[in-house]
């Protein structure tokens, strides 16, 4: 059984972190959103980055989404 790393939110739609690797995944894609953003500001293909990071960052929590956990509501 493999470990998950993202799992449903409580409320609402979407995924939370569910481990220690979920939300290490999440703060790094904070900080690369946050460098990005203030070190490449002027550069015109900055949202070209952007949108590859949020992709790279979807696709993780898609490999590692618990698909069968269910909400505790």
């Amino acid at each position: 059984m493999k470990r998950v790393w993202f799992g449903p939110k409580r409320f609402g739609w979407g995924a939370s972190p569910a481990s220690w690797e979920g939300w290490a995944v999440t703060g790094v894609f904070i900080v690369a959103m946050l460098l990005t953003g203030n070190l490449l500001r002027d550069v015109s293909w900055v949202w070209a980055l952007m949108l590859a990071e949020i992709a790279i960052f979807f696709v993780v929590v898609i490999l590692t989404y618990d698909k069968n956990a269910r909400t505790h509501v």
